[in-house]
C-alpha cells in the first residue's frame, strides 16, 4: 500500500497536544430588491467580524458562530455581539483557515503559522506543524488535522499519527477533511480523493469518475449522497453507491472553483463558488445567487447551516451574510 500510517512523529508534539487538551477539560453597484432584507442579516468589519474576508466558519456546541478571516484572526458570535481574537490575543497568525471543536470543548484554529487551541481563555500554538489548512472531529473524537510540514495527522489517545503518501508528494498536500454518515475518513488532495474504512485506503482519481484538479470541499446530503467540490472544474461531483457522477454547474461560465458545499433544512443543496456566488440545487435544477440576490460578496468562500436552520455565507469583502432559505 504506498499510502501508510506512521505513528510517533514527534514525541514533544504529542506531549504539548495532550498538555493543552487535558487543561482544556478544567461593494458592489448592483440594485439590491427590498424583499431580500426578509430573510438577509449582514455582518461586516462595521457590525461584526474583525475583517470583511472570511475564510472559514464554524457553529460550536453553545451555538457561536465564529468566523475566521485573512487579515485579523477570528471573531466569534454569540447571537447578540462579536468579538474578536488575533495576534495580539494569541493566536500565531491573523490569517484562520479553518476551525473545528474537540470534544472537551476547546476550539481548534488552522492558520498559516501552525495550530492554535483556545482552552477555556488560555492559547496553546504549535508551530511546527507549518500552516494547518484543514481541521476534523471524527465520531471517535480523534483530531485530525491537514498540515504543511506532516501531510495529514490523526490525534487519538494521546498518540499522533501520519498519513503520508510516498508515490506523490501533490496527494500530501490536503485542503479537505471529511466524515461520511458510515464514519469513512475522507482525504480531498490536491490529486486524488482519498477513503479510509478501519485503516484500509482507497485513492480516486479521474479514471473512476472525478473532474481532476484539487479537492476543494465535501459534503453529504440527507440522501446520502456525497459532493466533491474541486478547483478550475465545470462540475460538481455527486457520489453515491460507489460511483461518481458529474453534475454541471450552470453559472455562465464554463469553469468554477467550488469552495464549500451545505444543505439547508429544505433538502437543497448550495454551492459557493469563487467570483460566481452561490448555486442552490433542489434535484432537478439550479438556481444561481449573487449580489443582488442579496449576497453581500462575490466569492462565496464558506457556507454552513445553524442549528435554527439558518445559512451562513463567508465571503470575500463583504464579510458574513446570515440567510434564512425560503420555499422559492
Amino acid at each position: 500500500m504506498k499510502y501508510i500510517k506512521t505513528p510517533g512523529i514527534e514525541s514533544i508534539l504529542t506531549l504539548a497536544l495532550a498538555c493543552a487538551l487535558l487543561s482544556g477539560c478544567i461593494k458592489t453597484e448592483d440594485a439590491l430588491d427590498p424583499e431580500i432584507f426578509k430573510a438577509w442579516e449582514y455582518f461586516d468589519i462595521n457590525n461584526g467580524p474583525g475583517d470583511d474576508y472570511i475564510l472559514s466558519l464554524f457553529e460550536d456546541k453553545k451555538g457561536n458562530i465564529w468566523a475566521g478571516t485573512q487579515n485579523n484572526g477570528v471573531s466569534k458570535f454569540d447571537g447578540h455581539s462579536w468579538t474578536n481574537y488575533n495576534v495580539a490575543d494569541g493566536l500565531p497568525d491573523n490569517s484562520v483557515l479553518c476551525i473545528e471543536q474537540d470534544g472537551y470543548g476547546n476550539m481548534w484554529f488552522g492558520t498559516l503559522a501552525g495550530l492554535s487551541i483556545l482552552a477555556g481563555n488560555e492559547w496553546t500554538n504549535f508551530a511546527d506543524f507549518g500552516g494547518v489548512f484543514a481541521l476534523l472531529k471524527d465520531h471517535d473524537d480523534h483530531m485530525w488535522l491537514s498540515t504543511t510540514n506532516y501531510a495529514v495527522l490523526e490525534y487519538t489517545n494521546n498518540d499522533l499519527y501520519q498519513y503520508y503518501d510516498n508515490e506523490c508528494e501533490w496527494c500530501n498536500v490536503v485542503d479537505v477533511l471529511f466524515e461520511d454518515i458510515e464514519r469513512n475518513i475522507w482525504i480531498g488532495t490536491w490529486q486524488d480523493l482519498k477513503k479510509i474504512t478501519r485503516n484500509t485506503v482507497t485513492s480516486y482519481t479521474a479514471s473512476d469518475g472525478l473532474p481532476g484538479g484539487a479537492i476543494t470541499a465535501m459534503h453529504q446530503d440527507i440522501w446520502g449522497n456525497i459532493w466533491i467540490g474541486t478547483i478550475l472544474s465545470a462540475y460538481v461531483t455527486r457520489y453515491n453507491n460507489g460511483s461518481f457522477e458529474l453534475v454541471n454547474l450552470p453559472s455562465g461560465i464554463s469553469i468554477n472553483s467550488v469552495n464549500s458545499i451545505a444543505s439547508d433544512n429544505n433538502g437543497n443543496v448550495w454551492f459557493g463558488l469563487s467570483v460566481m456566488g452561490a448555486l442552490r440545487y433542489n434535484g432537478s435544477f439550479m438556481r444561481s445567487y449573487s449580489v443582488k440576490d442579496g449576497l453581500p460578496g462575490r466569492s462565496v468562500t464558506k457556507i454552513i447551516r445553524d442549528r435554527n436552520g439558518y445559512l451562513w455565507f463567508g465571503t470575500m469583502e463583504g464579510g458574513v451574510a446570515r440567510y434564512l432559505p425560503l420555499q422559492d
